[in-house]
């Protein structure tokens, strides 16, 4: 095969040029460094490269024991605790996303996909693949892409260092939720140096409430909060106790319809945190009203919280027009699905500490902003 060129009838090489073109453009995404294959990632992501459309992605957990000890003589044998499993599963759909390379691939060998033609294409499709995923993640952990938020601090039209105080407080505890019942409080994401932490990840508005707070601005406006761990992380911005705080783009883009969130429904141009209009009608859906009082959900996560499914390889599709070939367009085909994790207990949950039917490793924090 002459250099430069990758064959258009081979699948592994037209896949592996596609995976080039996704892991190059993997350091523009938000979620990328929070994301993993263990328990202990904020995002857990599991692939299985045989599910198509349909198949399912199984994802499982284990739990601690917490059994009562037994004294002294007591016969011991035929009281010991089950053990504790828990898990849930994902069903892949293929999705694509297409660009139309109009008159510029004239001329082009389709019997081949010549690199210096096709790049272009591979590149911008690979951009708005990171987007697209991107955005699910944020749909999903703000309750907007399947279940609403089972557990929610609600903070009005306030939102200051004392706020933040609260609000870790509740983090801790698991207690003085506006939504939901006490809980197993969130399993602290790990950061690179082995500190225990859980990342708060708020939009712009909420950003600046608190940078305007003159107690925030006298203790930790100026630290340097990012240390060894923490630089892969994008929007860092201060440090509370065990939370560190992460400034999230705003969304722009357009979602068909309202209610609940597809993916198939939305066009990304940037992704980001979506707010909420005074009717109830997100950011980008139809209907949304920025001129009336806007609400911003930031959320806390934990280990765990999300999970993204993958399924077969990611591959690079090329079409021509029927016109003598006048016109072209390219799309990636990938097989994927987001959810918020919400664990169901293969034999029993615990008595105090839930962590079934509830989101794992997410809690939503509302507040007013204008």
């Amino acid at each position: 095969m002459p250099t430069g060129r990758v064959s258009y009838d081979s699948d592994l090489k037209r896949q592996a040029w596609i995976r080039e073109g996704l892991l190059q453009s993997a350091h523009k995404s938000f979620w990328s460094p929070m994301t993993g294959r263990t328990m202990d990632s904020v995002v857990y992501q599991a692939k299985n490269s045989n599910a198509n459309s349909g198949h399912t992605v199984v994802f499982d957990f284990d739990g601690n024991i917490a059994g009562k000890a037994i004294k002294g003589r007591d016969t011991a044998y035929g009281k010991g605790e089950q053990k504790k499993k828990f898990s849930n599963k994902l069903t892949v759909d293929r999705y694509r996303l297409v660009v139309d390379n109009g008159d510029t691939f004239d001329g082009v060998d389709i019997g081949n996909l010549m690199v210096n033609q096709h790049s272009d294409s591979r590149q911008k499709l690979s951009d708005l693949w990171q987007r697209f995923k991107d955005q699910a993640l944020f749909d999903a952990a703000q309750g907007l892409l399947g279940k609403a938020p089972t557990h929610i601090i609600d903070l009005g039209s306030n939102f200051t260092y004392n706020d933040l105080l609260e609000v870790e407080k509740v983090v801790k505890t698991s207690q003085g939720f506006s939504t939901g019942k006490t809980r197993r409080p969130l399993t602290p994401y790990q950061t690179q140096d082995g500190r225990p932490c859980w990342l708060f990840i708020m939009d712009a508005a909420m950003a600046v409430m608190l940078k305007k707070d003159s107690s925030y601005q006298s203790l930790v406006f100026n630290a340097d909060v990012r240390g060894t761990g923490n630089r892969a992380f994008k929007g860092v911005f201060g440090k509370i106790g065990q939370l560190i705080l992460l400034e999230a783009d705003q969304f722009f883009g357009n979602t068909d319809g309202t209610g609940d969130i597809a993916l198939n429904q939305t066009g990304v141009e940037i992704a980001g945190l979506r707010q909420r209009d005074d009717n109830n009608v997100w950011a980008g859906q139809e209907g949304f009203d920025p001129d009336t009082t806007l609400h911003s959900r930031g959320v806390i996560v934990g280990a765990s919280a999300l999970q993204l499914a993958l399924g077969k390889q990611p591959d690079y599709k090329h079409q021509i027009s029927t016109d003598f070939g006048i016109t072209s367009e390219s799309a990636i085909e990938f097989w994927m699905n987001v959810q918020k994790t919400i664990l169901t207990a293969e034999h029993e949950d615990y008595k105090s500490a839930k962590v079934a039917d509830i989101d794992y490793g997410v809690i939503a924090v509302d507040v007013e902003i204008s």
